[in-house]
């Protein structure tokens, strides 16, 4: 599926540039805002234990924090303009999005009692102060349409589209401290993180060569759509981002 939606992408843009009046070829550097919405967002969990050996296996219960966190990437976009305003066009390039959620408890692996019922004598969480971040470094491709308004020397570009995020690595990232000072690490990698599809509707404001870009994207992909048990759960992203680009045709 991903291979069809690159090659559809890549045949319309290369029949509309036989109609276009120009190509324009930038390059970007974006920061924004990054967190989940939806009900199974969090903005507190707690960190279970992953390992007796080390602490780098620790890792978030529920990692899809609803708090924002700094994120940053780098793209390229190439668009092509008509003669009437329209544009068609595709950014491609390298992001980083981290949500952060808060953490209060620890819960260690439990050894139960020997015996015929195996239950443990007691909870074994205790309370820690911190934070961890969901961090997603991703391969993100942005095929949109908009339209080009002339504002005097500034030109303004209304550009509605959608992100089609390809997941290189997941994992949980942060520390934590107990009430003794004992500090305890998390970097988790998790696996199965779903294409990030994001609505996203974006604005460029540009003089000469240089612009100010703005957009919002909206994610519809769950990625809580593989547990176990319960439809019901739901984390989408939500993404805003500020950044500048540099036209270099």
């Amino acid at each position: 599926m991903k291979k069809n939606l690159l090659i559809l992408i890549s045949l319309m843009l290369g029949g509309l540039q036989l109609y276009a009046q120009k190509l324009e070829v930038s390059v970007q550097a974006n920061t924004g805002l990054f967190h989940f919405a939806g009900k199974s967002s969090v903005a507190t969990t707690q960190v279970l234990q992953g390992s007796t050996t080390g602490d780098p296996m620790n890792r978030a219960n529920n990692p899809y924090g609803n708090k924002n966190a700094f994120s940053y990437g780098g793209s390229i976009q190439i668009q092509t303009i008509s003669k009437s305003g329209f544009i068609v066009g595709l950014q491609g390039g390298y992001e980083l999005l981290r949500s952060k959620a808060g953490i209060d408890k620890y819960t260690p692996i439990v050894f139960l009692v020997p015996g015929p019922y195996n239950i443990t004598t007691n909870d074994p969480s205790f309370p820690v102060t911190g934070d961890v971040a969901f961090q997603n470094q991703s391969i993100n491709l942005n095929p949109y349409v908009g339209y080009r308004f002339q504002l005097s020397k500034v030109n303004l570009d209304i550009l509605p589209g959608m992100d089609i995020g390809l997941i290189l690595d997941s994992r949980d990232k942060g520390e934590v401290k107990d009430n003794d000072g004992k500090i305890y690490k998390i970097d988790y990698k998790r696996s199965k993180a779903p294409t990030d599809i994001r609505l996203r509707l974006g604005a460029v404001a540009s003089y000469g060569r240089y612009g100010l870009n703005a957009s919002f994207a909206h994610g519809v992909s769950n990625y809580m759509k593989d547990v176990v048990g319960d439809a019901s759960f739901n984390a989408h992203s939500e993404y805003f981002r500020m950044g500048l680009s540099y036209r270099l045709l």
